[in-house]
Order: structure tokens, then sequence, then C-alpha cells
């Protein structure tokens, strides 16, 4: 089959690739069979041969229509013609609290990232029009965004490509008609309870018909300049935060005295900076909650806030702490010798090994030291039991370990993350906090057990070292 396109079929995908473009290789292109996807797909096919890409057609089926497995093999065929791989899912989109389109994109953008994965790409090519970004700019002007929000959808946000955001709609339909490609209409398109549907078929007309003709332009053009003052200011958040953020397991605390003595619109960018670090994206975080954060920043200790896309916010003592609201898991780990212990939810891995010196080691903090010959293995790794007594090192007693990390000022978000290390004699480590009174080394013990946290970005398998 000869993908060599007429002269103007060169101009019109020249335009629409315009901009940095993706080096060589796979390239996934995400496909729902409209007609924004299908042109997407037909111009990166002409495309392909002068860039080296290698065309895979992506699908993704939400399962919310009867008809869904039509569009399916709508893309299937279209692979087929362009001799291109297709990938295709069918995922469960589950609500959670969330309207039913934001639960459907984020299972979409997760199935795409494992297609791209299993792919070998490194770009997902999305069919986002000019009027997609109008749209956008305009949906987030009505429900308070600030400057940020308005830069809208990124041409390039790796591994997120948008060739065709400078392109109208009409002209994408118009060009499909006359080259005789079919395409499929969503039905949920014309669906007036969904947000942006609104803003497509009432909004826009009226702005056009009321305001400027050219709205859609105008809106975009503000999505450009908003985007070119946007890559300024993450340049200067990248800077700023190296200075006061720091991360602890898989959370990030922004230092609360530099963070308030900076004027508030770097405040409310920083913040949204963490966030965006945190979850790869500040879309969902609109200019109301940005204020309730510099508002939790601004009051006592003790306080909470619960963001969207289960986050949440501590102001601690030291700072404000942004992680995710769900509880860590409470499983116990049994261990049979000194091994390596993966630790997700604390972004971690704890290591236990013997060694024959005595280490130069505290009580306290995230290192310790056992006497290795009166541990009783197995060892069990576990959150702390209710209720329960723990007697630190050098204090006259025991008392609820709860009292304990309160006295010690271990802020709410680590004291759920504390775990035990004990045998069947009792606990020997309420970490990463002290020790037990147990643990007091004489420094004539033949051979010492070492624990230690190893900060880790990935979560580790449970390995054995060596049988202890």
């Amino acid at each position: 089959m000869s993908l060599s396109p007429p002269p103007e079929r060169v101009k019109l995908a020249e335009l629409a690739l315009g901009g940095p473009l993706p080096g060589p290789g796979p390239m996934l292109a995400a496909v729902s069979g409209g007609a924004d996807s299908v042109a997407l797909a037909r111009l990166l096919a002409l495309a392909a041969p002068e860039h080296g890409w290698r065309l895979v057609l992506a699908h993704v089926d939400h399962g919310l229509r009867p008809t869904s497995g039509d569009d399916a093999s709508f893309v299937a065929a279209l692979a087929g013609e362009l001799e291109a791989k297709c990938l295709l899912r069918r995922v469960a989109v589950e609500r959670a609290g969330r309207s039913l389109e934001e639960a459907a994109r984020e299972a979409r953008r997760e199935a795409l990232l494992a297609m791209a994965d299993e792919a070998g790409a490194g770009a997902i090519a999305l069919g986002h029009t000019l009027e997609d970004q109008a749209e956008t700019v305009l949906m987030r002007l009505l429900t308070g965004s600030g400057p940020a929000g308005l830069a809208a959808m990124r041409p390039w946000s790796p591994p997120w490509w948008r060739p065709l955001l400078g392109l109208r709609r009409e002209a994408l339909r118009a060009w499909l008609g006359q080259e005789d490609h079919p395409w499929r209409e969503d039905p949920s398109n014309q669906d007036l309870s969904i947000l942006r549907n609104r803003v497509r078929h009432r909004l826009m007309p009226l702005a056009q018909e009321l305001v400027n003709p050219r709205a859609p332009q105008a809106l975009a053009r503000l999505a450009r300049v908003a985007g070119a003052e946007e890559e300024l200011w993450e340049a200067w958040c990248t800077q700023a935060a190296r200075r006061i953020m720091r991360r602890q397991g898989t959370s990030l605390l922004l230092e609360a005295e530099p963070l308030a003595e900076m004027p508030l619109a770097r405040q409310g960018r920083l913040l949204r900076h963490a966030v965006r670090e945190l979850t790869g994206s500040s879309q969902g975080l609109l200019a109301l909650h940005v204020e309730q954060l510099l508002e939790l920043l601004a009051g006592e200790a003790g306080r909470k806030l619960t963001l969207p896309s289960g986050f949440m916010a501590w102001r601690e003592p030291e700072g404000l702490r942004l992680d995710r609201a769900a509880p860590p898991p409470g499983g116990a780990i049994t261990l049979h010798g000194p091994a390596t212990v993966g630790l997700p939810h604390l972004g971690a891995r704890l290591r236990l090994e013997l060694v024959g010196e005595k280490p130069g080691l505290s009580g306290r903090g995230p290192t310790a030291c056992l006497p290795a010959g009166a541990v009783r293995w197995p060892l069990e790794l576990r959150p702390p039991l209710p209720g329960e007594r723990f007697h630190p090192l050098g204090a006259p007693g025991s008392k609820r370990l709860s009292r304990i990390l309160i006295d010690y000022k271990v802020p709410a978000w680590w004291r759920a993350r504390t775990l035990v290390l004990a045998d069947a004699d009792g606990p020997w480590w309420a970490a990463p906090w002290t020790v037990a009174e147990r643990a007091r080394l004489k420094g004539t013990e033949s051979a010492y057990l070492r624990l230690s946290f190893v900060d880790t970005p990935q979560g580790w398998p449970y390995t054995m070292i060596f049988n202890g």
C-alpha cells in the first residue's frame, strides 16, 4: 500500500505537525474513532516515513455505551488500512466520588500509559484541536482557575503530544470528507449534562455571536500566552523547591517559614508545583484549593485539608505536608532472617543486616542497632497494635506507643506510618523513632543487627540477603 500524499495533504500534515517533534521510534496515537482522532492517525501515517515513526493505534473501550465494541472494531480496521499496529484496552470506570467524565479520563490516561509502555513509545499523540483548547480555557475561566489553568493544554507535555492543537475542528472534518475517510460519531458528545458539551454547543456559539466571531482563536491565543508565562514560573519553582521542599517517604514537606515569607503569587505557584510533583498534574487544583492551602499554611499545626484526586495536606509544626489521603497498608511482614524489605507506602526500603562491630548509632532516627544474639527469629514488621505499650531506650518504664509519639512531637502523618519491629518477646523498634530498652547494647556482643531505612523512588520486593 502506498501512502505517498498529494501536495495538499503534505501541507496539512506539515501544519498539523509544526513545532518540536518526537524522535524516531514507536509512536502511540490515541484513537477513539471520532473525526479528530481519525485525522490524527491518518496525518501521523502520512508523516511517519519522513520522521522514522512506527505508528501504533491505541483504543480505550470504556464500556459505557452498548456500541462501544463497534468503535474498537472500526479502529482495528483503520490500523489495518494504515499498516499500523493496534492495541485495544477495555477499562472499568470506577467513579469513587468523581464525575463520570473525570473517572473515565483517568482510566483512559492509565490505559494509554500502559499501552505506550507495551509499545515502547516515548510519545502519546492526542487529537485535541484548537476548539478543544478554547473550550478548556473557557471552562477554567468560569470555574475560577488561576493563571496556570489558563495555559490549558500544552502542545508537548511528555509523554503527551498534541500536534493538532493549532488546527480547527471543521478543517479536519472537511479534509476527511474530501478524502472520503469515514469516522464514527459519539452520541455522548451531544449530552448537555456534560459541562464541555454545554460550553461547545451553547456557550461558545453565543460568545461568537454576541462578543467575538473569532472567540475560539482568541481563547487559544490566551492559552499560548499563559503557557509562555508558565514556562518562566516553572523554572523559578524548580529552583525554589530545591531550597524549601523535601520529599519524605511518599510525601512532600514545604518548610513553613520561607514559604510564608514569599509574596502570595510565589506561594501559590510553589504549591501548584508541589502538587504536580506528587500527582503528575495540577489540573484538578483550582484557585479555590490554592487559597485553602494558603489558609492552612497560615493556621496552627494539626489542621488538614482534603484535595482533589485523593490527596490531602497537613499543617505540621515544620511546614505543610502533601500526600495521598489513603491510609498506608496495614498488613504485617514476617522476616526469617536479615533482609531488604520494600515499603512502597513510605517510598523507602528497610534493610536488616548482620555486622560484627558495634555501629555508632543512636537509639533515635532512621537507623538502629539490636544485639543479634537476643533476637528471636522470625521478626514481624507491622503497624502498631491498638493500645500497644512500648518501653523506649532510657525511659523509666513503658507507656502507650501513641502517647510516646505525641510526646516526641511526631506529626500525625508520620504517626500513621510508624512501624513496629517485634519478635515473640515483644517490640524491638518503633521505626523510625526509637528502639526499646531491651535493645540496650553493652559493647560485648558478638554480632549486631543493623536496621536502616533507605529511600527509593520505587517499591522494592522482599528479598532475603542470607539466612540468619
